[in-house]
């Protein structure tokens, strides 16, 4: 037995080996070109929103290192907190903590009244003064009826001591809307935020800022919500699908997300991107549809309902003529208005359509064929492509110019799913 037990271990060691080394050199599975383009649209958001937390961090660090030179009564650390307030939109005010707990000061002017105000017994205060390094607190709704948050930083004297705190309340709506709505702008996906104990930070839905994934009635019916958002809060990211209302909060659809995880400190923020999910949408489209299409949107366009609509830039009765058409041919998946600039104006049906979206911006990889919209809107020429949907799922783009004898339009275009 003696003799055969080092055999064992060595053959261990072996099989152990080959799988690290399989495991390591077993290619990825390469995503999808769709979960490509949303995993690009999510990184810029993340990445923008992480920077954000940690140029504000820089910052403070600078100021607190600053206000340990002054008097924290004096005129120079009210200049300092008022110059961090003015660098960042999303500060609502700063002020300076005590050893005891109390706000000694507090600015800008209008919420001075709060000097001398103890907090003490807050969760984020308590912590600083026993850990002496910077601290972010969990939302909370503030006294002023929004959601809040504050981050603390340590101030220590020119002998290391802890000598009290900066303190600067912050509004993460406010930061997350500047970040996440530029990026997003016109594309059909959405992107909710939420802490690690379900508090929704920021939804294109305002009203569901505020509420808790887990606990709140508005959230019980959906099980497979539910059970991806425990998953969310696992693992720092991941993509799933889930059930829950539209967009307009009308109806339940199934969504895609995909998910990433950004912090400060020991806070942890999950970025969640959603699309509405194509696959039972629309019936694919074959040859024979397509060809279909393509006669039957040139004589669309000339309708006179349609041509007296474009001529006046009459967007209700644009989106009317685009229903009747989608209504007309149940097997496409969306039709849509590309102006004269090049700018997707907006289509039917809404949630498959991009919105006042500028082909010409340059949007970093999350899509590779704007050029042939451009060079269809340029030449006033009919095309034919096919394309990777954010949402999942290929598509035929069949385009025709959209003009009457005084006035060329743009072009309007059919996407079938392929």
């Amino acid at each position: 037995m003696k003799k055969i037990l080092p055999f064992i271990i060595v053959l261990v060691i072996i099989v152990v080996s080959i799988f690290i080394l399989a495991k390591i050199l077993r290619p990825q599975q390469k995503m999808t070109p769709s979960e490509k383009a949303r995993s690009i649209v999510l990184g810029k958001v993340t990445e923008r929103v992480q920077s954000e937390l940690q140029l504000a961090d820089k910052d403070f660090a600078e100021a607190a290192l600053e206000i340990a030179q002054f008097e924290f009564t004096s005129d120079s650390v009210r200049n300092i907190l008022n110059g961090i307030h003015a660098r960042h939109s999303f500060i609502v005010d700063c002020c300076i903590v005590d050893t005891n707990g109390i706000m000694i000061v507090v600015e800008p002017e209008e919420f001075k009244s709060f000097e001398g105000s103890d907090i003490s017994d807050q969760a984020q205060v308590q912590k600083i003064h026993q850990t002496h390094k910077p601290v972010m607190s969990s939302a909370f709704i503030a006294v002023e009826k929004f959601q809040a948050a504050v981050i603390q930083y340590p101030i220590f004297s020119g002998v290391n001591i802890f000598i009290g705190s900066l303190s600067i309340l912050i509004h993460p709506n406010s930061m997350l809307v500047d970040i996440i709505k530029p990026i997003i702008k016109g594309v059909p996906v959405n992107i909710w935020v939420m802490q690690k104990d379900g508090i929704i930070l920021y939804d294109q839905n305002e009203d569901e800022i505020g509420k808790n994934l887990f606990t709140d009635e508005m959230y019980k019916p959906y099980g497979n919500l539910l059970a991806l958002g425990e998953e969310i809060i696992a693992n720092d990211n991941g993509y799933g699908s889930y059930t829950f209302l539209s967009d307009t909060m009308t109806e339940p659809v199934e969504k895609m997300c995909f998910w990433e995880t950004i912090g400060l400190y020991d806070m942890q923020w999950k970025l969640v991107l959603t699309s509405i999910l194509s696959g039972a949408e629309a019936p694919k489209g074959t040859k024979k549809s397509i060809e279909y299409i393509k006669k039957n949107l040139k004589d669309f366009i000339q309708q006179i309902d349609l041509q007296e609509a474009l001529s006046k830039n009459d967007e209700e009765n644009i989106k009317k003529c685009f229903e009747d058409f989608y209504n007309t041919y149940p097997y496409i998946y969306s039709i849509q208005w590309t102006d004269t600039s090049a700018t997707n104006r907006f289509g039917f049906p809404a949630e498959h359509s991009l919105s006042n979206y500028s082909y010409r911006e340059t949007h970093d990889g999350i899509n590779e064929l704007y050029q042939d919209f451009i060079n269809a809107v340029e030449n006033k020429e009919p095309a034919v492509f096919e394309k990777i949907l954010l949402e999942g799922d290929s598509a035929i783009f069949i385009l025709e110019p959209a003009s009457s004898d005084e006035s060329y339009f743009g072009i309007i275009y059919v996407m079938i799913l392929k």
